[in-house]
């Protein structure tokens, strides 16, 4: 069936369960944070920063041992896909100092048996809770102005967007 043949109400039913459809295949971010602020936005300070400021050997072992399985699949030992863009110099621009990154939902460890990386990174926000530094998880469908990416997580300038606060 041709254009021309539909109704006008059959091609507004048509637009609009086009735009249901793009609307929930947009891809949600998700992101990881502390009570602390980051020092550059107006958002909350991320897991990995807050994550390098505790001293683990001051706590308990099974502490200790719930960040180390947890944080695991981050390090270069573990799944290792967590990687971070070399901008420096004059690649190092006002909106790459002042952005974020945030996790794809759906991504994946694929290099290893790990499976999706939010769950992972749900198990570290975990660890570090118990270790004394509360994480909560924040989820955006429009992060800003995207900088970089790759299949598991962008760098985003959030520019005008308000980023939600966990806390």
């Amino acid at each position: 069936m041709d254009r021309q043949s539909q109704s006008p109400q059959q091609i507004n039913r048509l637009q609009v369960e086009v735009c249901n459809f793009l609307s929930q295949s947009r891809e949600m971010f998700v992101r990881f944070v502390c009570n602390r602020p980051h020092p550059t936005v107006d958002a909350e300070l991320g897991m990995f920063t807050a994550r390098d400021e505790i001293d683990f050997s001051q706590l308990k072992g099974s502490v200790q041992k719930a960040h180390e399985e947890a944080f695991y699949w981050f390090s270069s030992k573990g799944g290792g896909q967590l990687k971070y863009p070399k901008l420096r110099g004059k690649q190092r621009t006002y909106e790459v100092r002042k952005s974020l990154f945030w996790f794809k939902s759906d991504a994946r460890f694929f290099l290893s048996d790990g499976g999706r990386m939010v769950d992972r990174a749900r198990q570290l926000a975990a660890a570090l809770t118990v270790a004394g530094c509360e994480i909560r998880e924040i989820r955006m469908r429009d992060p800003g102005k995207i900088l970089w990416e790759d299949s598991n997580q962008v760098l985003a300038f959030p520019g005008e967007t308000a980023v939600p606060k966990a806390f």
